[in-house]
């Protein structure tokens, strides 16, 4: 597709998607990419498939991570949006867990009714946790799939993208929120500014924001460059977002670690004034400074050890082709079609990819054109090979395919540096 074809579905970025600033470090190179999620269904694979420059930038003025450029999100966020929070057992207790942790540490008058919005609910797992806690909730998400599982289960949700008019609508309707989430959200959002306004207008005046993302340190030391992709614009670290929120009269008072995703962040934030600054937030933005993650020779690194990481892992999956050894990919998730375009692992070096999210099943994995199969189409072809492309749940995967291993089959996790198990 021409110039002109990739301006009418996106735009080049100039500015940093927070501070605005224009001084841009280009940092990765990892070429052109169909949108992640963008599945395809066999009557599709003869179409033209729409590809779209994919390079991680940092903004030299605030320290952000993202890349350069953005593609619409009424093409990436698209009705059949095929992702589900409740996928894995590790997914669906992580959220439980987060909303009894917010909880516990900001309690707030249950009985009334305290409202607890989720901006990308999804399915409404989150807002299940909360709702199990005495919690009124209201889920807003895009995805009309995702939203029409989220109602069906009894979560009210709104099927919009979140923004001012939308956070307007819904106070006028149900009054100021205690608790406002975004989880694997936030770094998403195109018009960025309209969203954090909208949250700073709906949080009541003691309430807290919980973002929780994952963390750019963790992509650069552990190599996550997989997580790079265009529905995820932005690469979140604690100096830029407590840079950011303070133009919204906003303040990061607090942030907390969490494993999952290979290594998140939850950033606390509140108005201004209404809850104490936690040290750590300090710590942890010493912390990046000195590791070097706004550092234009850390980052040249990274760029370096991804092109080694790639040969190194299209060394290992030759080698093994040679030896007429059989390979699949097991799980299907966004991160793993970045690894797959960018190595250039296609249908003749695994020959199917296997997945639990029924909505991805009997379609062909973006760019690869890999077909995908549920679960139980490892076990019946017997692969030598699994290549784990959802490595963060690495464990859990193969705790549940463990008959795989029993058959014979040997994992290969790709992330941070591939190994066989």
């Amino acid at each position: 597709m021409g110039l002109l074809g990739l301006l009418q579905n996106g735009k080049y970025v100039t500015q940093c998607h927070m501070c605005h600033g224009s001084d841009l470090l280009f940092v990765l190179d990892l070429g052109h990419h169909p949108p992640s999620d963008a599945f395809l269904r066999p009557d599709q694979l003869s179409e033209q498939e729409v590809h779209y420059p994919l390079h991680l930038i940092s903004c030299k003025k605030c320290g952000l991570l993202q890349i350069d450029y953005v593609v619409h999100p009424e093409i990436l966020f698209q009705r059949d949006y095929p992702y589900e929070s409740s996928t894995t057992k590790m997914g669906r207790e992580h959220y439980y867990l987060m909303a009894d942790d917010i909880n516990k540490r900001f309690p707030v008058p249950k009985a009334k009714g305290s409202l607890a919005i989720d901006i990308g609910s999804n399915v409404g797992v989150l807002c299940q946790g909360f709702k199990n806690l005495g919690y009124k909730v209201l889920g807003v998400d895009p995805s009309d799939m995702a939203a029409q599982k989220a109602l069906a289960n009894g979560i009210e949700t709104i099927i919009d993208f979140f923004n001012e008019s939308v956070a307007d609508s819904i106070y006028k309707k149900y009054g100021p929120a205690k608790v406002i989430t975004a989880t694997n959200v936030f770094a998403h959002i195109y018009e960025l500014d309209s969203t954090v306004r909208g949250m700073a207008k709906l949080l009541a005046k003691n309430g807290v924001i919980a973002v929780e993302s994952p963390y750019a340190s963790d992509l650069i030391k552990n190599l996550e460059y997989d997580t790079i992709y265009h529905e995820h614009i932005a690469y979140l670290s604690v100096k830029p977002m407590m840079l950011y929120i303070k133009r919204f009269g906003l303040e990061l008072f607090d942030v907390k670690k969490s494993l999952i995703h290979g290594g998140s962040l939850r950033y606390y934030i509140g108005h201004k004034g209404k809850h104490p600054v936690n040290k750590i937030v300090g710590k942890y933005i010493a912390e990046e400074e000195k590791e070097g993650l706004y550092s234009e020779k850390k980052l040249k690194n990274f760029a370096s050890r991804v092109m080694n990481h790639k040969i190194a892992l299209t060394s290992l999956i030759m080698d093994l082709k040679k030896n007429g050894k059989t390979i699949v990919g097991i799980s299907a998730p966004a991160k793993g079609n970045t690894l797959l375009n960018y190595c250039n692992l296609d249908s003749h070096y695994l020959d199917f990819l296997t997945e639990k999210t029924q909505c991805k099943i009997g379609k062909y994995s973006p760019g690869t054109h890999i077909p995908v199969y549920s679960d139980d189409h490892l076990l019946k072809k017997k692969p030598d090979y699994g290549l784990i492309l959802a490595w963060n749940f690495a464990d859990e995967i193969m705790k549940n395919l463990s008959e795989f291993k029993k058959q014979g089959g040997k994992f290969i996790i790709p992330i941070p540096t591939p190994k066989i198990i």
